[in-house]
């Protein structure tokens, strides 16, 4: 064999952790191959080698090879996301200024829509409320200290917590500790002197911005969560070592980046949403390969469905995430996620209504037709059902389906109550989950005032090739776009993306003030320099570094503000006029002509610095354009139409017969290794130069 580490290339490995499946993209030795394993619960790692190992085999290598010959290997995970979904994180203590012990049940008030006050429920506790401790201390809105802080007292709070109560994890939490980071760091400096290795959040360092129940909740968060994440990231750094890899090692981020393991263990709940903003990363990416500005995209594996959109080419990034009931100051990329994937539950509401999900079969017990114990009927089960699963090449054969227990599960929870066939309950099943993803497109498009038959529809992840078509139909759109790779989509998005670190300060500047721009300059001057730093420790040097300047601006008297770019330099005093000009532009953009706050002044409430380091990323290419086989059909199979209602014969094209410019009329199947396409009657599906699908309706 011969040595291609010797001739200089080098394998780039992006790995996906999902809540069902771990999905490998590897891109080596000028092509991009996939892996794809259960996802383990009880060891993740376990399953992420798995995964990396059927990659390897593509190659005609082992997994230790092909390690040692990876540059770099870029890992998103679910870890997070899981744990405050669970609400099953670390025991956190915090110390908080005296007199807002409460604060936390308090949580800002939140309310949701229901009209029953019995249902207007407090937030979940994340902290026991003998765990939170206060502490003689105070500094006012502009920094200045009015109550110093009593050391002694927070040796012997911290002592209290950790010996008394057990926590194993501490967040700082002092009001306007984003104005003067004094007494939080004092506080961080003396426990650390009696236990050193304890896990502390500070709230100034992880959204040093005005408004304590975001700051405070997102450090009690980050907390929660360090515990499952540092065995995770622990874990997975020893084995991929231990297995020979030799090169880098990074970590993807919700906010649609990568970074460092070290910056990973300092600021976990960066990791939550990695997934899906990997896959926003990798679409905007292709879109740009492919000339397009407008998409909207679409990713359904085993858990969830995820949308976002991509507008001109830019992926707008949701900040200060409303996490369920918690109310955070999380930056990350936009999508919007529904409980709708391939293991997707269905069942009977008590009005008798049927439904598919939010509830998961994820990858333990998993569908029933795994095997496993699954005694509920999911989405996969209904396809399988319905002859689009064959059930002998699930996983390229590694996984062997048992279409009966489908059809007895779907029999046992719909056929019974509703006299239905299994063939209409699994047609009723992939009925529902289809309105269910259509909806969300729609919330993400129309809900935010775009027109979806104006977009290309991108889809992927293992499950989506199988709907795709009919969400566009449902939408108006006309064309439909399968990546090659659909099933480990996020995975490859991950070698697209770069290092991303971002700083956040609130700065309170009065527009109708200019005056206040000395201050603003002093802050973000620092901001920009301390952003530089933290990429250079990074490994980048400063013609890698590109900086971008943004502040959260709104009216006086609004409680949420809009994020309008600034200029890559100091600030003038005469700025602050064009400054409010351009967000009351931006506003009406946003809201609609005429809706500003005509005579009402405005201020500038945080500015921003993020801060990107430009990393080396694998060529994908081309595909190399072979005559089509004139004969792609590699088998016929009865499979019933959902839409149709009807059985029928149609062909099944094996996806590795279709080159560049091969042509499928449906209705069709295209069966590829870990992923199942359906092209519906009236649909064609062709491949264009990525060897992407192109779906015309």
């Amino acid at each position: 064999m011969t040595d291609t580490k010797a001739n200089g290339k080098q394998a780039f490995i992006g790995v996906d952790v999902g809540g069902t499946h771990t999905d490998v993209s590897v891109v080596y030795d000028g092509r991009v191959e996939r892996g794809k394993a259960l996802t383990t619960y009880d060891d993740f790692s376990r399953g992420v080698l798995e995964a990396v190992e059927v990659a390897a085999v593509n190659y005609e290598l082992s997994m230790d090879e092909l390690l040692d010959r990876t540059k770099l290997f870029i890992n998103g995970t679910t870890v997070v996301t899981n744990t405050i979904t669970q609400l099953r994180g670390s025991r956190v203590g915090v110390l908080v200024t005296n007199g807002f012990r409460d604060a936390f049940r308090l949580a800002g008030g939140p309310r949701t829509t229901e009209i029953d006050d019995h249902l207007q429920l407090n937030v979940p506790d994340l902290v026991d409320r003998r765990a939170i401790v206060e502490i003689d201390e105070r500094i006012d809105w502009s920094g200045t200290v009015l109550v110093p802080l009593d050391l002694e007292q927070v040796k012997a709070q911290a002592r209290y917590l950790v010996e008394e109560v057990g926590v194993d994890a501490l967040s700082i939490c002092f009001l306007w500790s984003h104005a003067n980071t004094e007494h939080e760091l004092a506080a961080e400096k003396a426990i650390k002197e009696i236990y050193p290795d304890i896990f502390i959040t500070p709230s100034h360092r992880v959204f040093p911005v005005e408004g304590e129940t975001r700051r405070w909740t997102t450090a009690i968060l980050n907390s929660f969560v360090q515990d499952r994440a540092e065995v995770y990231l622990t874990s997975l750094n020893e084995k991929l070592r231990t297995a020979g890899l030799k090169g880098g090692l990074a970590f993807f981020q919700g906010l649609g980046g990568g970074i460092s393991l070290e910056k990973a263990r300092q600021y976990p709940l960066g990791l939550l949403g990695s997934g899906p903003a990997a896959g926003a990363i990798g679409s905007n990416e292709l879109a740009k390969r492919m000339g397009k500005t407008r998409v909207l995209l679409g990713d359904m594996g085993g858990t969830s469905f995820d949308t976002g959109i991509v507008v001109d080419n830019e992926i707008h990034i949701d900040k200060n995430l409303e996490l369920g009931p918690f109310m955070t100051g999380v930056n990350i990329v936009d999508v919007v996620s529904v409980g709708a994937g391939g293991g997707s539950i269905g069942w009977v509401s008590e009005r008798g209504v049927p439904q598919v999900g939010p509830q998961s079969a994820g990858s333990t017990p998993g569908p029933a037709a795994l095997g496993r114990g699954g005694e509920e009927p999911t989405v996969t089960d209904a396809m399988v059902t319905l002859g689009f699963i064959d059930p002998e090449r699930y996983l390229g054969g590694r996984v062997q389906l048992q279409p009966e227990l489908s059809k007895g599960v779907l029999d046992d929870t719909f056929g019974e109550r509703f006299g239905w066939s299994t063939e209409d309950a699994a047609a009723s099943m992939h009925d529902l989950v289809v309105v269910n993803m259509a909806n969300a497109v729609r919330e993400v498009s129309v809900g935010k005032g775009h027109d979806p038959r104006e977009f290309l529809f991108l889809a992927y992840g293992g499950t989506l090739p199988l709907f795709a078509s009919q969400i566009a139909e449902r939408l108006g759109i006309e064309t439909i776009v399968i990546p090659q790779n659909s099933s480990v989509f996020c995975a490859l998005g991950l070698l697209s993306a770069d290092y991303v670190l971002r700083n956040d300060q609130g700065v309170g500047w009065d527009l109708s003030k200019p005056e206040g721009v000395v201050r603003v300059n002093e802050i973000a001057d620092r901001m920009v320099e301390e952003a530089i730093q933290q990429m250079e420790t990074e490994g980048f040097t400063r013609d890698q570094i590109d900086v971008q300047r943004t502040a959260d601006i709104r009216f006086h008297g609004q409680a949420y503000e809009l994020t309008v770019a600034m200029p890559a330099r100091e600030l003038k005093a005469e700025d602050a006029e064009e400054i409010f000009d351009n967000f009351l532009a931006m506003y009406e953009r946003t809201y609609g002509e005429g809706t500003a706050w005509k005579g009402v002044p405005a201020s500038l409430i945080n500015y921003s610095v993020t801060v990107t380091g430009q990393q080396d990323r694998p060529d994908f290419g081309k595909a190399s354009a072979e005559p089509a086989s004139s004969d792609l059909t590699r088998e016929m199979r009865r499979v019933f139409l959902p839409t149709e209602r009807r059985w029928e014969e149609i062909p099944v094209i094996d996806d590795a017969s279709m080159t560049v410019g091969s042509r499928v009329e449906g209705p069709a199947i295209i069966d590829a290794v870990d992923t199942t396409i359906y092209v519906p009657p009236g649909t064609t599906a062709e491949r264009d130069e990525y060897m992407n699908y192109v779906l015309t309706r």
